[in-house]
């Protein structure tokens, strides 16, 4: 059997390689790529083929064991060294460090911040009564926080809180 030409609904080579399928309104031709809009859009992971994988920036540094715990690669872990002379700089820190430190104190919860008692109540408060439920004016106080339970004596509790 004898080869033919140019097959299909094109009759010559030329209008094979145009596509005439695909052209602008105007008959210019589009090869696929246009020069209209925004090409700066981050890309995801639908923009790529099937074996393109974004991942989230973060280095893996360990791996898990056949137990399902943890092994840290120290080699992997990042040290971030503090450059020489940083202390004559004229660089200021983004939180004074005049700043007076929150002190809590926790009567009569035996895990302090921990206890369940504490978690539940405050579950309960926020409940009854919405999101500032326990705003306290840390400038009256010194910036002491006291979590008292309500269950404690009011003749147990030290001196310095009941004032």
């Amino acid at each position: 059997m004898k080869p033919s030409t140019v097959l299909g609904f094109q009759s010559t080579a030329v209008n094979n390689l145009r596509r005439p399928w695909q052209t602008f309104k105007n008959g210019e031709l589009w090869y696929g790529l246009t020069k209209l809009g925004s090409k700066r859009h981050p890309l995801t992971t639908k923009q790529g083929n099937k074996n393109f994988y974004k991942g989230t920036g973060s280095a893996g540094m360990g791996k898990l064991d056949k137990y399902g715990n943890f092994i840290v690669n120290w080699s992997k872990v990042r040290t971030y060294v503090v450059p020489t002379g940083l202390n004559q700089t004229s660089l200021k820190p983004l939180v004074s460090p005049e700043i007076p430190q929150i002190e809590s104190r926790y009567v009569g919860y035996a895990d302090g911040p921990k206890d369940v008692e504490l978690a539940w109540k405050n579950i309960k408060d926020f409940i009854e009564l919405g999101e500032n439920y326990d705003y306290k004016d840390l400038d009256k106080t010194d910036y002491l926080e006291e979590f008292v339970n309500p269950k404690v004596v009011v003749d147990e509790l030290p001196e310095e809180i009941t004032k």
